[in-house]
């Protein structure tokens, strides 16, 4: 049986390098972004095409697009910068990019064949 001395934990600390993010990685990241305002701008000139995102409105310009992604990316781009994202970090984030950026691309050709563009 071990016994833990507290005298000793509590002046030992656990350390962890952490890997950060390689630039590739973010720019690949960054890219998602771009594409994903340009689907959604693409989806949304379709009549049968609204915006998910309840932060946005049901039919978003282009550039209220690229403000809300600024604006909700500065912070995540201030931790990329100071390094402290890893890759493990940017795994849920940039899955997620690629499914949404995957589902505006079926959305926009199921679009195409079923509804009108928007006047």
């Amino acid at each position: 049986m071990l016994k833990e001395n507290p005298r000793k934990l509590q002046f030992t600390r656990q350390f962890s390098i952490k890997d950060p993010v390689h630039p590739a990685a973010w720019y690949a990241f960054l890219a998602l972004q771009a594409v994903d305002v340009w689907t959604t701008t693409r989806g949304v000139a379709y009549d049968c095409v609204e915006e998910l995102n309840p932060l946005l409105p049901k039919v978003p310009h282009r550039d209220r697009l690229i403000l809300h992604k600024v604006v909700f990316l500065t912070p995540f781009n201030a931790l990329y910068e100071y390094d402290l994202l890893t890759y493990q970090e940017m795994i849920f984030p940039f899955a997620t990019m690629a499914y949404v950026v995957h589902n505006n691309l079926k959305v926009i050709d199921r679009a195409k064949q079923n509804c009108s563009k928007r006047g």
